[in-house]
């Protein structure tokens, strides 16, 4: 008898544990002290903040996926593509043309993601990217840029649609 809720107890335990969502962390940027957005992270991805540069990076387990966020000044167009070329560039050595673009609504923020390809700098693998731009104030943009490996698993996947939809505006700079 004692054994069945031992068994029972311990499987009851694990489920839980499965079901939970993994621990996260919120990140604000540019920084905690004055932030213009904050989002939610898990910790196994090791979010560091980097004060001087005002930025917040982050590496996925087995570096299945990269994330880089920011504000821009300057919530003009030409600017904030400036910005993103500049991006892609520093993180891709090519960009295939064929890319997508949706506007979802996120904690009552306009978010705009683009979604495209490319090949990594680092590693030489075809990697797929997804950048997230919002207003936060004016003149000020918000920008999330995540990369990930073509056969990154479901999981990672859900994780990165979570970093997405947990994005918000804090404070109109």
């Amino acid at each position: 008898m004692k054994n069945t809720h031992i068994l029972r107890f311990t499987f009851v335990a694990a489920a839980l544990a499965l079901l939970s969502p993994a621990r996260g962390e919120t990140m604000s940027v540019p920084s905690k002290e004055a932030p213009a957005f904050t989002f939610d992270i898990p910790s196994s991805w090791k979010p560091k903040a980097d004060k001087d540069d005002e930025s917040v990076e982050a590496t996925a387990p087995e570096d299945r996926a990269y994330l880089s966020a920011w504000v821009a000044k300057g919530s003009d167009k030409e600017q904030n593509a400036k910005d993103l070329e500049e991006t892609l560039r520093d993180s891709l050595k090519s960009v295939d043309k064929k890319d997508s673009q949706e506007t979802i609504e996120v904690n009552g923020t306009k978010v705009v993601v683009m979604i495209g390809s490319g090949v990594d700098k680092r590693a030489g693998n075809k990697v797929q990217f997804r950048i997230a731009m919002f207003k936060v104030g004016p003149g000020y943009a918000g920008l999330v840029y995540i990369d990930y490996d073509n056969d990154t698993p479901e999981s990672v996947m859900s994780e990165i649609r979570g970093i997405i939809s947990s994005i918000k505006v804090v404070a109109k700079k």
